[in-house]
């Protein structure tokens, strides 16, 4: 993702004290395990976490919730520091949080009723930025420069924004399956869109992923802004990630549902075994971490795994008392993991 890089660079002198525990800026040459190490709770109804990201620099995880609560707590003690979105009875889950890529005090939070909150850690407000009206907003990413951010949702279509105005630059409209496109390879997406990430090393280019069972890969300076498309991942959430020459997506699907993707080809890699006994796979979220590790989860096991996709190892599981897991984020190198979904806490685990 767009944001590892600068996180890398930032952490990369910073040592991080948890409660009995140190996590070295220098990450480990290999992880051999995930353990749980603290469920955060809230006295509050949450009604759901639904998105999830640490800070750049690690100190601060940001929580969005089914209520449209957005939170920060502190990494190191778990502490909860405030709302800077208050729970709303009746609200909407909050389905993608961002931080900005250099204005590190500036969190952008995306609900599904089709509104952006732009949320200032200095100054602890909150503002709408962007409407999208009919539109429930699932997914929202800022590019590698920071330069502009893209949406996506219920209507199909990704939108492309300027970071500075918030103003809309680019809209590159789907198409219905009930008259589908000539080219389905060049065409934008049929069906609701759940994930976006920008390349971490071109700000121009973008990958989406949905219902449709397609990922695309966009250059957002063109007009029809669809390079290539990648048939197969069938995307519920925040479960596509670009690392390298490598796309991790993790579909909502009984079986082989966690696969490495060549982005030059476009080609399988090899599926990644994800141990699910009788209930299926069924992914929601996956992420690449350090050390060929990659993690994911979703409604099947109801757990998070962090698996070595090189040997297929799976260096442990955290469960969510029988509850869907909805979404996930890691920072450090995937030295910290952050879990939430149907249930009122987040937990917090840790891969050595």
């Amino acid at each position: 993702m767009a944001r590892r890089n600068i996180e890398a660079a930032i952490q990369a002198s910073q040592e991080l004290e948890l409660e009995g525990k140190l996590l070295p800026c220098k990450i480990p040459s290999s992880y051999s395990k995930l353990e749980s190490y603290k469920v955060i709770s809230s006295q509050q109804e949450l009604d759901g976490v639904y998105s999830l990201q640490y800070s750049p620099d690690g100190s601060m995880l940001a929580v969005g919730t089914g209520n449209e609560a957005m939170r920060l707590y502190d990494t190191a003690s778990g502490k909860h520091i405030e709302d800077l979105r208050q729970p709303r009875y009746g609200g909407f889950p909050v389905k993608s949080l961002r931080w900005h890529p250099y204005d590190h005090h500036i969190l952008y939070g995306a609900t599904c009723n089709g509104m952006i909150y732009a949320l200032n850690v200095k100054s602890h407000t909150c503002t709408a930025v962007v409407s999208e009206r009919k539109n429930e907003i699932n997914c929202l990413d800022f590019s590698a420069d920071g330069s502009t951010f893209a949406t996506a949702g219920k209507d199909l279509a990704v939108r492309i924004y300027d970071t500075k105005t918030c103003k809309e630059i680019k809209c590159y409209e789907g198409y219905s399956n009930a008259t589908p496109a000539e080219d389905t390879e060049v065409q934008g997406h049929g069906m609701r869109v759940f994930a976006l990430k920008h390349s971490p090393d071109n700000s121009h280019i973008l990958l989406s992923g949905g219902w449709d069972n397609h990922i695309k890969v966009w250059d957002i300076r063109t007009s029809d802004g669809v390079k290539r498309t990648i048939a197969g991942p069938h995307i519920c959430g925040d479960a596509l990630d670009l690392k390298g020459l490598r796309i991790l997506t993790g579909s909502w699907v009984g079986e082989n549902s966690l696969q490495l993707w060549d982005y030059t080809s476009g080609n399988l890699i090899k599926n990644i075994p994800f141990p699910s006994g009788h209930d299926g796979e069924y992914l929601y979220a996956a992420q690449f971490c350090e050390n060929d590790t990659v993690v994911a989860g979703g409604s099947g096991t109801k757990s998070i795994k962090a698996i070595n996709s090189t040997t297929c190892e799976v260096l442990g599981e955290i469960e969510l008392n029988g509850k869907c897991v909805n979404t996930l984020d890691t920072t450090r190198g995937g030295q910290l993991v952050a879990v939430g979904g149907m249930i009122n806490s987040v937990t917090i685990g840790v891969i050595s």
